[in-house]
């Protein structure tokens, strides 16, 4: 009976439905993962591995790891290096990484396109010279000199390269993963050589999360260089310039150099925003568009496709309002309107203008259009007691302005002002004040260890910045100058010099306003100059991806994990862990959360 009973309810319910599919293995789990060699028996002691997070001095000892195990998402440049040291001198050292393919797969990194090698010169920094009682001393690294130039595709004097007896030749090595891979394990290894002799063999091993980053940078940058200190740097004087332009026009090589040394900022995730070198007040826009509009609407050929600029500044020159509505007519008409900011007054009350000036200069910008941005390097105290509120629509506090030392962070003071309209964005900067050495001893030696771009502070330090802004709300960044020594005289007085490779020493810090190099062909070889990184500007592109990651996490709703992880290593601006492992770690955990998310999705 119940038999006849069960066999009607199952009629009555139809077929079972079929059983879900299992969901696809994690292409990173610990089945997949490769096993690599880590006995350091087995390798030279005299090559080995560090991550970004080391600057290793000419004559320092070698370190204890010969492999390198890195982790990136798509579109991210993950970097890392490989030092060599001579117990004798060493001729025609070479460092060549393979491809990296994932087995599972056969998904393939292809070393010619996606990875690319650079050696690292040093600059000198004396004991008693130090940026600030935190910074190192003695020949720290710094200029990247590319194996081949990504711009023009010449073979540079890099490599080979000799090696003093008891010195070391470092090479920093950046792998870009490409959109479109599947996630997994990718392993290949880097060959270093003497001539024919192969000195170590470095086995790498690279962990993709399913993971995509932008390619222009969620958070905003107003970086600034010089208007024609590059091809000076190259040529000798502006009248020569028009040397790199089939015209022989200076002011055409000036603008060659711009174009060019803008997208090398979009190649580290930083806007160039003074791109326009001189005034444009015509009608006709032709040729600002063909120079310019690549780099606005993401037309350049850069490494993250797509890239554009995220701030223009305004080059129409003098006050003339008929000017400034051409400029805004047009750049609301091509979509741009968003990134163009008016900048001119600068820190009002330290001699370049005043508060008055400012507010005039804001009143008149805004008399041509509302959406014509302003901004202003200025805290949130004077904003209000000048009556800038209106004025002003990118405030821009100098670090120990919005976090002083030993305080609570003045950020939540900006709330009121950033409801004021949608234009209104927060941005900030660090000065000198962030070294003691401009300072004039006000934080004292060693009270404070901020955030800093100089040579000889840490890579933590050099990295930081970015993690800070995610924590404070902060939505973009500016700095004044990356090539301020290009064109003015640095180092210590009565050895000051026009070429950074020897110093980059201003405002009592080495670097200051310096974050790049001139690629002199004189210098590197090869026949067209290119903009040189810096490990300072690979850093600061480093913190910018980190960025991305809390960015991204915080869009998916993990905000506050996001926000934990990075507190858990910084407690205020003035008070962060010196130990880049704590960084890493976090940096680890939030590629493993957003990875694991895209599986549940």
């Amino acid at each position: 009976m119940w038999a006849v009973v069960l066999a009607a309810l199952l009629l009555a319910q139809g077929p079972a439905a079929p059983a879900a599919p299992p969901p696809p293995p994690d292409p990173l789990a610990a089945e997949f993962e490769p096993r690599i060699d880590t006995n350091p028996a087995h390798y030279p002691s005299s090559v080995w591995v560090t991550g970004s997070m080391a600057k290793v001095r000419r004559t320092d000892p070698p370190g204890p790891v010969h492999w390198a195990f890195l982790s990136a998402a798509r579109n991210e440049v993950e970097s890392f290096q490989v030092h060599v040291h001579a117990p004798t001198s060493l001729a025609d050292v070479t460092v060549e990484p393979s491809d990296l393919v994932d087995a599972r797969t056969g998904a393939r990194i292809h070393a010619a396109t996606h990875v690319s090698v650079s050696r690292e010169l040093y600059q000198r920094v004396p004991p008693g010279q130090r940026s600030d009682a935190n910074g190192l001393a003695g020949d720290i690294p710094d200029a990247l000199v590319p194996a081949r130039d990504r711009y023009w595709g010449e073979v540079r004097n890099a490599f080979p390269a000799e090696v003093r007896a008891a010195e070391n030749l470092s090479a920093w090595i950046d792998v870009h993963v490409p959109l479109g891979i599947p996630s997994g394990w990718y392993v290949g290894d880097v060959a270093v050589r003497s001539g024919d002799r192969l000195l170590a063999t470095i086995p790498v091993r690279l962990k993709v999360w399913n993971v995509d980053l932008p390619s222009t940078a969620s958070l905003h940058s107003h970086f600034a260089m010089s208007w024609n200190g590059a091809c000076v740097q190259e040529f000798g004087s502006y009248e020569r310039c028009g040397a790199a332009t089939p015209s022989g026009k200076p002011d055409a090589g000036v603008e060659q150099f711009h174009v060019l040394y803008s997208t090398f900022g979009l190649d580290r995730r930083v806007s160039i925003a003074n791109v326009v070198y001189g005034p444009h007040r015509g009608n006709d826009w032709s040729r600002f568009d063909a120079l310019y509009g690549p780099l606005l609407e993401g037309g350049a050929e850069t490494r993250f496709p797509g890239a554009r600029l995220t701030r223009i500044t305004y080059a129409g020159g003098g006050d003339d309002t008929q000017v400034m509505s051409r400029w805004v007519n047009h750049f609301r008409k091509r979509g741009w309107l968003d990134r163009l900011v008016f900048y001119r007054c600068d820190e009002p009350g330290n001699g370049t203008c005043t508060f008055a000036d400012a507010r005039a200069e804001g009143d008149r910008v805004h008399s041509v259009s509302p959406d014509f941005r302003t901004l202003l390097t200025t805290d949130i105290e004077h904003l209000t007691t000048h009556g800038l509120l209106d004025s002003v629509d990118v405030a821009v506090p100098v670090l120990d302005r919005m976090q002083p030392h030993g305080k609570e962070s003045r950020r939540p003071l900006y709330d009121a002002f950033l409801s004021r309209s949608p234009r209104k964005q927060l941005f900030w900067y660090q000065s000198c004040d962030q070294h003691e050495s401009c300072a004039n001893g006000r934080m004292g030696p060693a009270q404070a260890t901020w955030p800093s771009y100089m040579v000889d502070a840490s890579p933590m330090r050099n990295r930081v910045f970015q993690w800070m802004a995610f924590l404070e709300r902060v939505q973009g960044e500016l700095y004044y100058a990356v090539d301020y020594c290009f064109n003015r005289e640095c180092g210590p007085a009565g050895s000051a010099s026009r070429d950074p490779f020897r110093s980059v020493y201003a405002f009592g810090g080495h670097g200051d306003g310096t974050l790049l190099y001139p690629g002199n062909t004189r210098t590197i070889g090869g026949k067209h100059h290119v903009p040189l990184s810096s490990i300072r500007l690979e850093l600061i592109r480093e913190g910018m991806e980190d960025y991305e990651l809390l960015h991204l996490l915080e869009a998916q709703g993990e905000g506050d994990f996001a926000r934990a992880k990075a507190a858990s290593f910084i407690r205020r601006a003035d008070e962060f862990a010196s130990d880049p492992a704590r960084l890493l770690t976090v940096r680890e955990a939030l590629g493993d959360r957003l990875h694991a998310r895209s599986l549940r999705r």
